[in-house]
């Protein structure tokens, strides 16, 4: 008999490491406490049955397809559902159990928590909500299949979870931000020999604070790796020229950290924005978006180190600094200038999965 079980993991934020990640440099990711929470219980009947706040209307009875994915009997809430669609599919070729050989589940799948509370229009953050819902529907998954045993975050679960996410996503991205929501906390993350992730607990140096800054925007991440990919193929030594400038960034903040330097870790990050807007420029990516540009020169008059967290474009900034009265100063004057400053702090929890009382 499956058991009712809950899973939860958090969403994350890139300090550090951005696109070079991709190229085997190390990366510094903080978990962010917005989670995913993901609930799952026998359903009544042939048919799964998917409750997901604010996507659909109550509850939506599917069948899984063939392939493991969600049948379109149900064309219109299956449109809503692409994402889970794409995370069973891709369960039934590499997740740690084929949704296919399970009885009729109800799943409650909610990332409310993701998107911006205070605007109208509800859009989402761009802290990391798929990674962050692969880790607890899979969590879920496994563990309601395994009659509640909690799968092991360390050993082969990670590289798992991120083949799981990649296949999900079209094959794209290094897996920083499953590590987040996997494990919580602040890592360094890296794609080691033969591509194989490693992630490890890291501390900020002493002293240093942050702040993170919602553009109004939000960004397509894969779009902007793509368009990095096509440059690169294209022969676009220029790309690959400010890639390989921001892998020594990276490998030089991740020392600057390892020494606890915090001086130094924060003219990396002011280095890295840079370096991240010459990326944009020579691939043809707005990284740096007008945004970030407005967000940046405040935080240089302020004393403040600042840089996009993550692709770019919009989303969130993150903003850096060992004096407390500047960086709140920079809050501030963010606010004047009518940016949102989302109450967001680090989450020292990653993934979480519990038997759900009846």
């Amino acid at each position: 008999m499956i058991p009712p079980v809950e899973a939860t993991a958090p969403g994350k934020l890139v300090l550090l490491g951005e696109y070079a990640v991709l190229e085997g440099a190390p990366a510094v990711v903080a978990a962010i406490d917005r989670r995913a929470r993901v609930r799952v219980r026998p359903a009544d009947g042939d048919r799964w049955r998917v409750v997901a706040p604010g996507l659909l209307e109550g509850a939506v009875a599917v069948s899984l397809g063939p392939d493991g994915g969600v049948g379109r009997e149900e064309p219109d809430a299956s449109g809503r559902l692409a994402l889970l669609d794409a995370l069973l599919r891709a369960m039934a070729v590499d997740g740690p159990v084929d949704p296919r050989e399970l009885p009729p589940l109800e799943l409650e799948l909610d990332t409310t928590a993701f998107f911006h509370r205070d605007d109208p229009a509800r859009p989402k953050l761009g802290l990391g909500s798929s990674a962050a819902l692969t880790v607890a529907l899979a969590s879920a998954l496994a563990g309601a299949a395994a009659a509640g045993g909690v799968p092991e975050p360390a050993g082969g679960w990670l590289p798992v979870l991120i083949a799981l996410h990649r296949r999900a996503q079209g094959g794209r991205g290094s897996g920083v931000d499953v590590a987040a929501s996997l494990l919580g906390g602040t890592l360094r993350y890296r794609l080691g020999p033969g591509g194989r992730p490693e992630a490890a607990p890291v501390a900020l140096p002493p002293g240093v604070r942050l702040r993170f800054v919602w553009t109004g925007r939000p960004t397509g991440t894969a779009g902007f790796l793509a368009r990095l990919e096509r440059a690169l193929a294209e022969g676009g030594g220029g790309a690959r020229r400010r890639l390989d400038a921001l892998a020594a960034l990276a490998r030089r903040g991740v020392e600057a950290l390892d020494a606890e330097r915090a001086g130094a870790f924060l003219e990396v990050v002011d280095a890295y924005r840079e370096g991240m807007a010459a990326l944009g420029r020579e691939a043809g990516i707005p990284i740096l978006g007008p945004e970030h540009e407005r967000l940046a020169a405040s935080a240089a008059e302020l004393g403040v180190a600042y840089k996009p967290s993550g692709a770019g474009g919009g989303d969130l900034g993150v903003a850096l600094a060992t004096d407390p009265a500047a960086l709140e100063r920079f809050v501030r004057s963010a606010g004047e200038a009518g940016f949102a400053v989302p109450d967001l702090a680090v989450a020292r929890e990653g993934a979480v999965l519990h038997v759900v009382a009846a």
